[in-house]
């Protein structure tokens, strides 16, 4: 197989691919028609394909995206070629990053930094515990599902979200979607974890934080295209929760001009949930597993269906 990758892989997973492929490593601007219609597998981060290109991929048959997410990858090479993804591999480092966010605002580590940045010591610096709060997570896949395992050791109740409400090990209760206006009143945490697919974009109104606690947190390390930028003003604005800590947004890199930056009730962190030394060696051991069962895909991990988004 041809293999084109606009992700640079380290020269000991190269070496794993094997002798039987060629391995070529092309920075996305530097992909030229001839390179692209060599190429019979090309692995990306997913933002390097364009609607109408597919037709330069003549002897396309295989895309792997090194992330979970697929948005980016045009309809017409999930028509040419079969597309795989990552999945699976951001369990750990999103659900320490979670658990790490609701720490730091419970327990309020950035203003006790910035009391020793000012050689300042306060004497009754109260915060508060997870224990016996109550984190609502939309999304039961591996993530969500890791996720709320880990918030369980810290005494919190978990309810998750899914298409039909089906049970889901991690989760104390789970709801239909469709139930989230019904369900979220009793939320002291509501934890974002969906993909970017038709259904879920623009899927979080106003309405859905108005019902919610005053005091309540709303974590969004899923995609930002789950609310409109409008509606993360007025949530904001309005007060109608305690916080949003927000890593991820519609527009990223997040322009310095945004008036997001203004609110003190606005946590911002830059996309990077997932983003540790292992991410790109876990990623990997999915492509290469796929490689080996290219000749069957009924064998192949992750393999994604272009209608429902994953």
């Amino acid at each position: 197989m041809k293999i084109t990758s606009t992700v640079k892989l380290k020269e000991e997973m190269i070496e794993k691919i094997g002798k039987e492929h060629s391995y070529l490593y092309v920075e996305k601007e530097n992909m030229t028609d001839e390179i692209k219609a060599g190429t019979e597998v090309f692995v990306t981060y997913g933002g390097d394909l364009t609607d109408g290109e597919a037709e330069k991929f003549e002897n396309l048959i295989w895309v792997h995206v090194m992330s979970a997410g697929i948005d980016e990858i045009p309809k017409d090479i999930f028509d040419k070629a079969f597309v795989t993804n990552s999945t699976g591999i951001h369990k750990i480092p999103m659900t320490e990053f979670a658990v790490g966010m609701l720490l730091q605002y419970y327990k309020k580590f950035n203003q006790l930094q910035e009391a020793q940045n000012k050689n300042e010591w306060i004497n009754y610096s109260l915060s508060e515990e997870l224990h016996g709060k109550e984190a609502h997570i939309l999304g039961t896949g591996s993530i969500g599902s890791h996720l709320a395992k880990a918030l369980q050791v810290f005494g919190v109740r978990t309810a998750g979200y899914n298409t039909n409400g089906r049970s889901i090990e991690g989760f104390d209760q789970t709801y239909p979607i469709s139930e989230l206006n019904s369900q979220i009143g009793s939320a002291d945490i509501m934890i974002n974890i969906l993909p970017s697919t038709p259904s879920t974009t623009n899927f979080l109104q106003t309405e859905t934080f108005k019902v919610m606690k005053d005091e309540a947190v709303f974590l969004n390390i899923g995609r930002g295209t789950v609310m409109t930028d409008e509606v993360l003003l007025e949530v904001l604005e309005e007060k109608y929760i305690a916080h949003v800590l927000s890593d991820v947004f519609n527009e990223e890199p997040l322009p310095a001009d945004s008036p997001l930056y203004t609110f003190n009730n606005l946590t911002i962190t830059p996309h990077c949930s997932a983003k540790t030394r292992m991410y790109n060696v876990r990623a990997f051991e999915i492509f290469k597993y796929n490689l080996e069962h290219i000749n069957d895909k009924s064998k192949m991990k992750n393999v994604i269906d272009y209608y429902k988004g994953y």
